[in-house]
């Protein structure tokens, strides 16, 4: 293998490692709004019980 070989396998690989870690950044992204959103609804639906327990 030449060092112009081995210059491309390298590239290749940081290129692949780039790719993962934005993948993990959108993941832990996803996983970070779906807790919001599921935190969110369950206190309109804590809400809306309240309000029906008052009338």
């Amino acid at each position: 293998m030449n060092i112009n070989q081995v210059r491309e396998q390298l590239h290749l690989l940081i290129d692949e490692v780039d790719d993962l870690y934005v993948l993990n950044g959108l993941y832990r992204n996803l996983l970070a709004d779906k807790r919001q959103r599921e935190i969110y609804e369950k206190e309109q639906a804590e809400k809306a019980s309240k309000k029906k327990e008052k009338r």
